[in-house]
């Protein structure tokens, strides 16, 4: 019943609106049909706002001008007067629809850019669910990963540094039991000892180094990768090239370690399946910030069909683009047969807040 009332009344207000601008319309035609000034037309155009603001459609403003024009019609006598007459309301009533005009244009635009904006969500949505079901891949891997790294740890811990120290002490134990012990023997017992000390130390010293270079915080970026370069050519007989400017050192720590983890990365994904001879570590300064590549003369692979797909090598592609990503950089791989492969870097000096924090 509420809801009954409610109409009738929302109805006559309609109505009461109609009556009042029927009447506004009827008397502005008649005034500019005796004396057809630009004022009336202008009084038209705004009686056409007028009746947008009531809520009243075309159709609406259609009858009223048929009923004012009805009337002023009944007052012609010729024919000529009937049809001076009917141009004139043409004019009137054209005027009168311009707000309508307009609005519908405006709303034709205004429809266009929603589904601009609509497209543009749609494909932003799409993005955004395959970087979220990369990450999601890309956390899962990075899981596994770190249990297998902790297993290899573990194992090269027990196998290496636990073996020396267990002939290291069979070694005291001995030269404890015989204290007579002849002078040849005690010098190749302590030399032999020496040399598991230091290779153990070696070993120590390795792992410090993977799991993070003191000499990145010591010395800086370019020593680092030096200091790795050289390491790298020499475990793997590949000729390595290095170029950098000094302009690297401006980056901030957040921003050397992902060079230095991407250079990583990039040398070791080099090692394992590029089949290369040679590859080339240059960092220069562009008009935004650094730029590094890392470029080999090995076997080419598809981009896209690695990022797509599982595995180890999509792994360290996508964890190498989200390191960039964090400090705001841009990460690209391009890789053709017979071209080789290259990776490449740009991050910005001035960073401001990163993701990562």
């Amino acid at each position: 019943m509420r809801w009954c009332w409610s109409c009738i009344i929302l109805e006559l207000s309609m109505n009461s609106r109609v009556r009042s601008l029927s009447r506004q319309y009827a008397a502005t035609l008649r005034r500019y049909l005796v004396r057809q000034q630009e004022a009336f037309l202008q009084q038209a155009y705004e009686l056409g706002r007028k009746a947008i603001a009531s809520g009243l459609g075309v159709l609406d403003i259609a009858r009223i001008h048929q009923q004012a024009l009805a009337s002023c019609l009944s007052r012609a006598r010729s024919a000529e007067k009937i049809t001076a007459v009917l141009k004139a309301a043409e004019t009137f009533f054209m005027e009168t629809l311009s707000p309508f005009e307009s609005a519908h244009r405006g709303f034709c635009g205004a429809n266009l850019e929603l589904r601009r904006v609509n497209a543009s969500l749609q494909r932003r949505n799409v993005e955004l669910a395959a970087l979220s079901r990369d990450l999601r891949r890309l956390s899962s891997q990075v899981l596994h990963v770190q249990e297998a790294e902790r297993k290899r740890i573990s194992r090269e811990l027990h196998d290496e540094v636990g073996q020396a120290l267990t002939v290291l002490n069979t070694n005291l134990g001995m030269l404890q039991r015989n204290g007579t012990v002849d002078g040849a023997l005690l010098k190749k017992k302590i030399a032999d000892t020496q040399m598991l000390l230091a290779q153990t130390m070696e070993t120590v010293h390795r792992f410090a180094r993977e799991l993070r270079p003191a000499i990145l915080d010591e010395l800086g970026l370019l020593p680092a990768l030096r200091s790795y370069l050289r390491n790298f050519a020499e475990r793997t007989g590949l000729r390595v090239r290095f170029a950098a400017s000094p302009e690297a050192e401006r980056l901030n720590d957040d921003q050397k370690t992902v060079v230095y983890r991407v250079a990583q990365e990039s040398l070791t994904n080099v090692a394992k399946h590029a089949h290369a001879s040679r590859v080339t570590v240059s960092l220069r300064k562009v008009s935004r910030g650094l730029q590094v590549e890392i470029k080999d003369n090995g076997n080419a692979f598809e981009v896209d069909q690695q990022l797509s797909s599982e595995g180890r090598k999509r792994l360290g592609l996508l964890g190498m683009r989200e390191r960039v990503r964090l400090v705001n950089g841009r990460f690209a791989v391009k890789s053709r047969p017979g071209k080789g492969t290259t990776v490449s870097v740009e991050i910005p000096f001035k960073a401001g807040r990163t993701e990562a924090a």
